[in-house]
């Protein structure tokens, strides 16, 4: 689902067809406005766990870092 503003009308496009929004019942409005708040949702989604795994391996790293300077000192 894609929406687009042709010459000041908002249009959705689905499935390769275009449809003026403003023709279009309120229903169908109020999904467009649901797949929209949950496109936003994933997006933000997506962000989150990208910030996680960026932390997960940094910690990971930390960890091997840690555990191998502990390996290093009880050899000497």
């Amino acid at each position: 689902m894609v929406t687009e503003v042709t010459d000041q009308e908002p249009v959705l496009v689905l499935n390769e067809k275009k449809y003026i929004i403003n023709d279009l019942s309120d229903e169908a409005k109020a999904c467009i406005i649901q797949l929209q708040n949950v496109q936003g949702q994933m997006n933000q989604t997506t962000s989150t766990f990208e910030q996680l795994q960026m932390a997960f391996n940094g910690f990971n790293e930390k960890l091997a870092e840690l555990v191998e300077e502990t390996d290093a000192e009880t050899v000497n």
